[in-house]
């Protein structure tokens, strides 16, 4: 046929009917692609801005050029063909909602992702621009204390922060407690601040540790001494920490699910088991509980005996939002007992974002779609 092919065409079908078809254009400048000419190479600036508005990307030059993943490109495309690239790379991945070996939650209500898509707007280290978004993850973190029975502080705030997952907060964690005993380390051998740091510490817990562990003992230079539970009970006894420590322990760790079989170890076994130890030899050995699985399950158990702050030498608490709190990736906490020589050890002062406020995480910003979606 020939016809303009700007006009609109009606063709007969012989049987009553017809349909219309639309031309659409296909000239082309000489900076763009004609539609069935392969592209190497980058698209140049001028190209990019003639080429056509094509709802499909793989309809569009983009996707005929051989993209560089080296360097970044002269120029961008628009935002829905970016889209699509990562949906579909995306889509190589292993379907999330089957992927259990992280314990990771990806299932979210529509409100979730909601305020988790707000949340990235907002920095949580700028307490003074966002004060109410810091007021919820305060209140949090009160609720957390509550939930794990931490004594009540003069001024109502728990000490505690949110963290990118319970990896920083064990870390956190864990540097509190080396700092401490730090302290109570150079005073009691009449060190200087110089000599005590030449002192290698170590921490006693179970071998059914989480990879976050073995990042605190090679980044805050911390020996680890091992307890390798037995395969009958998959998790250790107060007895056999006790064992491994003296005067250079900063603290036992205890585990609420372990990353192996789930087991508790015996929080209420290990505290009498750390009581006696202090008592006998004069030091102030503390526990922190890892519950990064157990620490949002255990609370709502019958009949398990102590495990929190209700025990005297529990220091530190760690969970992760992101397990079985239900919020999004990327989401944990740490509770302290108190301030006075813990959580003050980690607490650095900012004051040059318009307000004074202290920071207690290893990461400054942040975004607050953890806290929201917790709250």
């Amino acid at each position: 046929f020939f016809f303009d092919h700007r006009a609109p065409m009606s063709i007969d079908l012989g049987f009553g009917g017809d349909i219309s078809i639309e031309r659409v254009s296909t000239e082309t400048t000489p900076d763009e692609p004609t539609p069935n000419e392969p592209v190497s190479g980058t698209l140049s600036k001028a190209s990019l801005g003639s080429a056509p508005h094509d709802p499909s990307f793989y309809g569009s030059p983009f996707a005929r050029t051989v993209p560089d993943r080296e360097t970044i490109p002269e120029a961008g495309m628009p935002a829905r063909y970016c889209e699509r690239m990562i949906q579909d790379y995306h889509l190589l991945d292993y379907n999330e909602r089957l992927n259990t070996s992280t314990y990771v939650n990806v299932v979210f209500e529509p409100e979730e992702e909601r305020v988790a898509v707000m949340g990235m707007k907002i920095n949580l280290a700028d307490q003074t621009v966002y004060p109410s978004s810091f007021q919820l993850h305060d209140e949090v973190v009160n609720m957390l204390g509550h939930l794990w029975s931490v004594p009540q502080p003069a001024d109502g705030q728990v000490a505690g922060a949110g963290c990118v997952g319970s990896t920083e907060a064990t870390l956190l964690a864990g540097l509190a407690l080396k700092f401490r005993w730090r302290d109570w380390y150079k005073k009691k051998h009449g060190l200087t601040d110089r000599e005590v740091r030449g002192v290698y510490p170590n921490l006693v817990m179970s071998s059914m540790y989480q990879a976050c562990w073995e990042k605190f003992f090679k980044y805050m230079d911390v020996e680890p001494i091992l307890v390798k539970p037995s395969h009958k009970t998959m998790k250790v006894s107060g007895k056999e920490l006790a064992e491994k420590c003296n005067d250079r322990t900063i603290a036992v760790v205890g585990i609420m699910g372990n990353h192996y079989s789930g087991h508790y170890d015996p929080i209420w076994d290990i505290n009498d088991a750390v009581e006696k130890l202090n008592a006998e030899n004069g030091w102030q050995i503390g526990i922190h509980v890892d519950a990064a699985s157990g620490g949002f399950i255990a609370p709502f158990q019958d009949n398990l005996p102590a495990w929190d702050f209700r025990c005297k030498n529990v220091l530190s608490i760690s969970a992760s939002g992101h397990k079985f709190g239900q919020s999004v990736c990327g989401t944990g906490w740490v509770v302290w007992r108190q301030r006075e020589e813990l959580s003050e050890h980690v607490a650095v002062s900012v004051s040059y974002l318009g307000g004074k406020g202290d920071s207690y995480t290893l990461n400054f910003s942040r975004p607050a779609s953890g806290v929201y979606v917790q709250f």
